[in-house]
């Protein structure tokens, strides 16, 4: 029996654009000897501009798989021959720790999600697979469903980064934090910033450990922040109970991750800050925003953190 793995994958994205992680986009495509078809899942959020496919290859972050590893994903996972699109989901989301959950609006990617679920509604079995590009076969028009099929489903919709990246920065309640410590510190952050001490849990499979990013950076004043949205105080039903590469319950990584930062940032001579949601008028787990008053909120919790005088900003 062939591995059913390549249309669980394909399953699993839509599964998590319908769950709010809007980013994700495939490149699916042939070998260079055409034996084996391939795919690579990424956030469009890194999409790079000067080539057609955003250069996901290149990322720091994505998920791959071949149909020549039969059921390995991402050189390491093995998953047995009936792997649920949900046990997919949860591996991408494990290979992705910068990867969130987005509004429509926050990364221009609604256009692309439509038009996925329409490819999807023609892809039910390994024949149908989509093909953006192979040495055999004509591609530029069109992707291929399956090849030498003389099936065609048209390309996807562009991605112009620029725009959109403004908009999920104007739209996101971690930016809308982030940018007001900006505001108050005179100076902007280094986003999703990486060190090579801060490192998550090892993966069972592989003994790998990715690098936990922190949201706000700024390097002047030592100081970090972290923006906690409402599932680091509410449990999220459909994730939190199931088991990451890790072998801990997601809900239990988060914490762990959490009380992992609280500890070694300050250990590294630098100053957390926690800016919970319920520090702002909120609604359902989203702040409403009046920009003055959450602002004096935030002036107040980084001058009670740092302790030192930080000017005039306004």
């Amino acid at each position: 029996m062939d591995p059913q793995l390549p249309l669980r994958i394909l399953e699993a994205v839509r599964l998590l654009h319908r769950l709010g992680y809007r980013g994700l986009r495939i490149l699916p495509g042939l070998n260079a000897s055409g034996t084996a078809w391939r795919i690579i899942v990424f956030n469009v959020t890194e999409w790079r501009t000067g080539d057609e496919f955003g250069a996901p290859y290149d990322e720091k972050e994505s998920c791959r798989y071949s149909t020549a590893d039969e059921n390995v994903f991402n050189e390491s996972i093995q998953f047995p021959a009936d792997v649920s699109h949900i046990d997919v989901a949860e591996a991408i989301i494990d290979a992705m720790p910068s990867l969130k959950r987005s509004g429509f609006e926050e990364t221009g990617n609604r256009a692309y999600m439509d038009w996925y679920s329409q490819l999807m509604s023609q892809v039910s079995k390994l024949t149908d697979l989509p093909i953006a590009y192979s040495d055999y076969g004509d591609f530029d028009e069109a992707w291929g469903l399956g090849l030498g099929t003389g099936r065609y489903f048209p390309k996807p919709p562009k991605y112009t980064p620029e725009p959109q990246l403004t908009s999920k920065r104007a739209k996101s309640d971690e930016y809308y934090v982030l940018k007001l410590c900006n505001e108050v510190l005179g100076s902007g952050c280094q986003q999703q910033k990486t060190f090579d001490w801060l490192l998550g849990l090892p993966s069972k499979n592989t003994g790998l450990r990715a690098s936990l990013p922190v949201d706000g950076y700024w390097e002047d004043w030592g100081l970090v922040v972290e923006y906690h949205e409402k599932q680091h105080s509410e449990a999220v039903p459909f994730f939190d109970n199931k088991v990451t590469a890790s072998g801990h319950l997601r809900g239990e990584q988060r914490k762990l991750y959490d009380a992992q930062k609280a500890t070694m940032i300050p250990e590294q001579g630098l100053t957390l800050l926690i800016i919970d949601y319920r520090d702002f008028e909120n609604a359902k787990g989203k702040i409403v925003r009046n920009h003055e008053k959450d602002l004096l909120v935030v002036e107040r919790m980084i001058k009670d953190v740092l302790q030192q005088p930080i000017g005039d900003h306004r």
